[in-house]
């Protein structure tokens, strides 16, 4: 097949790509041992170029009010052009790699062939850096983990799967089970026993406990998705050193990972789970850089957005890739400054999106958006984006150690992009046991990412006193 329609969720990120924010997903990988460039391509090959067809062909767009689009085979495609083996810039140290993909980040891609790229960096400390590329058109950020990881072998029979941060399920039973109690101390235990024994015939699916839970989980839904359009309809970021003009100079900082145990522990202490504690964690690493950067009074509250993916993740990838995950609005208490109160009104504001129909109705909306006018599209885009400070997102990677063509892969983290104004991206990427947080930032507005890494891990250190400390064994 010479040409593919592009879905109209896969073409808006080529509608809204502009030079000071390039809607490309960029990932970083780094080894304990030198990669070796020929199984390097041979796993690039087999594995991304022959498994999904979009690596192999170009975006063509179409139209000026209603643009359209479709992927064309690239005639004249070759994989030195994409896959690409460069010694480390000097000195090779951490700070060095940042830099490198800073300017990655802010380099746009040819359109002229297939939007992504694979760099090879050998002499990063004793083995060798990764950095991958891939434009949001192609597939949303959780897919293209999935691509980027595929190129990856357990090491040593490890898991695969991805660690999840879990969260509370919702259970109503206990209020069934006590109506129950107080029933037979009422001296109804007869027609109980005859009513449960009538009930157990019944399909699960229509048997009165289980609708009255879907009832009450329907109701919970609407009344929370209300919630949800009132906040994103009303809300409005306030100025604060985060807000500006992006010019497309980007940056990139990440720090030493976090220990996932000393987060589950933190967790267990506080009754929230991994990912609440995460998203309190880099709220409160913002808070202290504001004040750094002159921040006068409390710290405001901010709404950052954050990807929500729609598909389970053991769900094989599909040959065609594309986008399905939604972006809800997260507004977080950067304000508050005891972490323990912080932890519970995170947690209170993520169980509220959880148990809403936010990310469909979000979903449907980007639809929408993807099927108006350019102009239109932009327009609302743009209005939409104004509403967050930037990209926050929680990446599961693989729970065992990994390698890339036998080498050990000893850590890894990646951004997703920003659009309108936004000028930062946060991404929080477990693998193996450890947690790593990178910052992505815009140099004409935060220049200096790497005082946010200072900041996460003085919060990182604040948190252990405030609740493993104090927390009795």
């Amino acid at each position: 097949m010479d040409h593919q329609p592009m879905p109209v969720q896969d073409n808006l990120w080529l509608v809204l790509d502009r030079p000071e924010n390039l809607l490309t997903i960029t990932a970083v990988l780094w080894t304990a041992e030198p990669v070796d460039p020929v199984c390097l391509r041979a796993l690039v090959q087999e594995r991304l170029v022959d498994r999904f067809p979009v690596f192999r062909r170009r975006a063509m767009t179409f139209g000026r009010m209603r643009r359209s689009a479709v992927w064309v085979d690239d005639r004249c495609f070759h994989l030195d052009r994409h896959l690409h083996v460069r010694p480390m810039p000097a000195p090779g140290d951490q700070a060095a790699l940042q830099d490198y993909v800073a300017a990655l980040r802010s380099e746009p891609f040819d359109p002229r062939h297939p939007l992504w790229s694979v760099h090879l960096l050998q002499g990063y400390g004793g083995g060798s850096a990764v950095v991958q590329r891939y434009h949001h058109a192609m597939a949303d950020g959780i897919r293209l983990t999935q691509v980027a990881l595929g190129i990856l072998d357990p090491v040593d029979g490890a898991d695969r799967v991805p660690a999840g941060t879990g969260t509370a399920r919702h259970d109503g039973e206990h209020l069934t089970a006590r109506a129950a109690g107080l029933a037979r101390r009422l001296g109804a235990g007869i027609a109980l026993d005859l009513a449960g024994t009538a009930t157990a015939l019944l399909p699960e699916a229509v048997r009165p406990a289980h609708l009255a839970d879907v009832a009450e989980d329907i109701a919970t839904a609407l009344v929370h998705s209300a919630g949800s359009v009132v906040k994103i309809l009303g809300w409005s970021n306030p100025e604060t050193a985060l807000s500006g003009e992006p010019d497309g100079a980007k940056a990139a900082a990440w720090g030493e990972p976090v220990a996932l145990d000393l987060l589950t522990g933190i967790a267990h202490a506080t009754g929230t789970t991994v990912n609440d504690v995460c998203l309190t964690l880099v709220a409160g690493a913002v808070a202290r850089y504001l004040v750094e950067r002159g921040q006068e009074g409390p710290t405001p509250d901010l709404a950052w957005m954050v990807p929500v993916n729609l598909e389970p993740l053991d769900r094989a990838l599909p040959p065609e890739l594309g986008n399905h995950f939604a972006l809800v609005l997260a507004v977080l208490p950067h304000g508050v400054t005891d972490f323990r109160e912080r932890l519970a009104e995170v947690h209170r504001r993520m169980v509220l999106i959880r148990d809403s129909w936010e990310a469909q109705l979000v979903w449907l909306t980007q639809v929408g958006i993807a099927m108006s006018p350019a102009p239109l599209a932009s327009a609302v885009s743009d209005y939409l984006a104004a509403k967050a400070v930037g990209v926050l997102t929680n990446v599961p990677g693989p729970r065992g150690p990994m390698a890339l063509a036998g080498a050990r892969v000893e850590g890894m983290v990646g951004w997703a992009p920003t659009s309108g104004q936004q000028a930062v991206t946060v991404c929080i990427f477990s693998y193996a046991g450890r947690v790593s947080v990178g910052f992505g930032t815009d140099r004409a507005v935060v220049p200096d990412p790497e005082r946010l890494v200072a900041a996460f891990d003085a919060e990182v250190a604040a948190a252990t006193r405030a609740t493993l400390e104090r927390t009795p064994s």
